[in-house]
């Protein structure tokens, strides 16, 4: 299997001893690793190279990983996310799979089911389609292809990501705030216009017209959503 196709686990902890035990764990069972020592680096090595699954502590100083799930999920990002924490009383459960945690494990029981956790998000996560095809539109994200109406269409990887983003979620409006985040990275200093301005290129591109959009419209005072119109 090429290196790309192996599935990359970001790994969060303020304590290095764990860190050491999961990465090998991971590793163990094939998976490329990064490590993160805090809420903070975590959410910066995710908008710089965002991995496939997220193993993250529950307790860390300065920023939580309730407090990264919570900040992923109000941005819409559904990266799948373990929660590994050594305080596993079903309040502080109810509290994770409430911020958008999608399994919960505690750090005293057997490896084997930290193993099992990560298998499982991986596998959810890829069902999800990797071609989309609406009428006069097809984008496929494995080949990093766009045809509109059967033309070959060469989008910039930031259209081409906007584009899809969009189109993955058809009838969903999505704030600005939030395509910034997917699209520029939680870190970036990008601001809302540049939204705008990556909408009317991507426009220009796909031979949509900005008075009567075919594919990207405008919902005014909060984002885009991707509806097909005639």
């Amino acid at each position: 299997m090429p290196p790309d196709a192996v599935p990359s686990v970001l790994v969060v902890d303020d304590d290095p001893r764990v860190l050491e035990t999961v990465t090998a764990l991971l590793r163990a069972e094939g998976y490329r690793t990064r490590v993160a020592g805090g809420g903070r680096e975590a959410l910066q090595a995710i908008a710089s190279d965002r991995p496939a699954c997220l193993v993250l502590d529950a307790a860390m100083p300065t920023l939580s990983g309730l407090e990264v799930v919570r900040a992923l999920r109000r941005a819409g990002d559904d990266l799948p996310v373990v929660m590994l924490s050594a305080r596993a009383a079903p309040i502080d459960k109810m509290a994770g799979y409430d911020e958008g945690v999608d399994i919960y494990v505690d750090k005293s029981e057997d490896p084997l089911v930290l193993r099992a956790a990560v298998r499982r998000v991986l596998q959810r996560h890829r069902q999800a389609p990797t071609r989309y095809e609406h009428p006069g539109l097809v984008i496929d994200s494995d080949r990093w292809t766009c045809a509109v109406d059967g033309r070959a269409v060469v989008l910039p990887r930031r259209l081409f990501t906007l584009l899809h983003l969009l189109a993955s979620q058809p009838g969903r409006v999505l704030r600005k705030e939030q395509i910034v985040y997917q699209v520029w990275g939680v870190n970036s200093d990008v601001y809302n216009r540049a939204v705008d301005n990556a909408v009317i290129e991507l426009r220009r591109l796909l031979g949509d017209r900005s008075d009567h959009p075919r594919f990207v419209h405008t919902v005014r005072g909060i984002g885009y959503k991707f509806e097909v119109s005639e």
